[in-house]
């Protein structure tokens, strides 16, 4: 009888806990990113066909930095010119990810190659990266903001837990306002 009622206790807190579809858009328009891209992953099987729900998935991944969360539904993109437009922006953004970590973590020439460039901040740091518009200064490179000049960025290799990592800094009137971790 017991068993029954524990039973029941747990179904019951498992459907309240699970999310769905509309649930994953209501967080998406909350702006509530990192929370709906967490769940969308946990129901990707289900709308893996989807490709409306897999763009907001790995849209939501991109606006809190998961970029590579982005893998899976890149790969399901592909049955509209808007669905392989969006699939086309998350793999650029999840490439020069991949290329700005192998040249500061291997020290290889990126500076021939050239991207389609996205507003997403990565990418504008990639730019610039490439281009050399940066000052490389006690291990790290710091760029300036094109839009406002109290911002800069701090771009560096550090090793955390035996794995070297990107990590992002930005500044703004010399205070750091927000970190941003890659790998």
């Amino acid at each position: 009888m017991i068993c029954k009622k524990i039973l029941i206790l747990i179904i019951f807190v498992s459907a309240l806990q699970s999310s769905t579809k509309d649930d994953i858009i209501e967080l998406y328009y909350q702006k509530k990113y990192a929370l709906a891209c967490k769940k969308a992953g946990e129901l990707y099987s289900k709308y893996s066909s989807d490709e409306d729900f897999l763009s907001l998935y790995a849209d939501a991944c991109i606006q809190t930095d998961m970029i590579n969360r982005t893998i899976l539904p890149i790969i399901k993109l592909h049955k509209t010119p808007k669905s392989r437009e969006n699939a086309v922006y998350f793999a650029t953004i999840l490439y020069q990810k991949k290329l700005l970590y192998y040249a500061l973590v291997d020290d290889v020439d990126i500076s021939y190659i050239n991207l389609p460039k996205t507003k997403y901040i990565l990418s504008i740091i990639f730019d610039k990266f490439i281009n050399g518009n940066y000052d490389y200064k006690d291990g790290a490179y710091w760029f300036n903001d094109d839009i406002d000049e109290n911002i800069r960025y701090k771009l560096s290799v550090e090793t955390h837990q035996k794995v070297k990592k990107l990590f992002l800094r930005t500044y703004k009137s010399d205070k750091m306002i927000k970190v941003r971790t890659y790998w």
